[in-house]
């Protein structure tokens, strides 16, 4: 399994104003519907799991470049705009921001009913993916926003976000089922944003042990363990040696890519609080125009 990558932004409050909103919805529409005539349908899912691409996407969309309302927004307004067009697109998007993503199960429990995909299994994808970002990765961020996204092969990718009240700062996670092998051994293949200090991280490779000890230790009858814990052995060297310490440390490895800017991309249509400029709705709309033409055309 390959978890794309994770993004560290600034939290930001406030709304997308409504006039943004709407366009927001078509264009991303438009963009989608491009990747798909010219890529396929998985190609989508693809770019949705990798962090740089959705933050340009984000920026292009009329975003601040680095916020952290990209991720409710983006995800917000391609599921307005995508789901009613699924059947045409063969791709769906579940979940959402706080409430709506607890409705993420039944929605795929519905659109595996219509599409004749195994909707338990892809429910079971959903649930493990927050658990682990949420419990088996203790990085200090809380998961509240989940999005689902599929299509009608079965794929899926996963964009969530988790808050750190600490830092006042979000933490987006991507996921993507292309090479799954494993949901808790070295799922994610970067790690981007700020180095906030050691971590818990349970689903690396180095703490294969760990997994398997806390395993084993679940399996012990209770009596057994109470009296463990109670004893205590120290080595008789005054000296602290490598083989007492644990010298493995947790590194931060960067995503390769040529969306490895997203700030470049809000010079596209500006940013709804005026970074870098106001959103310029009359090239947003010729924009929108533009790649609707292009869809026209092709089809």
């Amino acid at each position: 399994m390959k978890k794309s990558g994770f993004a560290d932004m600034p939290l930001h409050y406030g709304h997308v104003p409504a006039w943004l909103a709407e366009r927001m919805a078509r264009l991303g529409l438009a963009v989608v519907e491009n990747i798909v005539l010219d890529y396929g349908k998985d190609e989508v899912l693809r770019r949705l799991s990798d962090p740089f691409w959705f933050q340009s996407l984000g920026s292009v969309m009329g975003m601040d470049w680095h916020s952290s309302g990209i991720t409710t927004s983006v995800m917000g307004a391609l599921k307005k705009a995508i789901n009613p067009h699924s059947r045409e697109l063969d791709i769906y998007i579940c979940g959402g921001k706080g409430r709506h993503s607890k409705n993420t199960p039944q929605e795929l429990i519905e659109i595996g009913s219509r599409t004749g995909l195994d909707g338990n299994y892809l429910v079971k994808c959903s649930k493990v993916s927050a658990k682990v970002d949420n419990t088996a990765i203790q990085d200090g961020f809380q998961l509240y926003t989940h999005n689902f996204i599929l299509s009608d092969t079965g794929k899926w990718a996963v964009v969530q976000q988790g808050m750190s009240d600490a830092s006042n700062t979000t933490r987006r996670y991507h996921w993507h089922s292309e090479q799954l092998t494993s949901f808790v051994d070295d799922p994610h293949t970067s790690i981007y944003g700020k180095n906030n200090g050691l971590i818990l991280n349970m689903t690396d490779s180095a703490a294969a042990a760990s997994r398997n000890g806390v395993m084993q230790i679940a399996a012990e009858p209770p009596e057994r363990m109470l009296k463990e814990i109670s004893k205590l052995v120290m080595p008789n060297h005054h000296d602290v040696r490598a083989k007492d310490v644990d010298l493995k440390r947790l590194g931060t490895v960067l995503w390769l890519s040529r969306f490895n800017d997203p700030a470049r991309f809000s010079f596209a249509h500006g940013g709804k609080d005026g970074h870098p400029f106001p959103v310029p709705t009359k090239v947003y709309d010729e924009t929108i125009c533009t790649l609707q033409m292009a869809i026209h055309k092709a089809k």
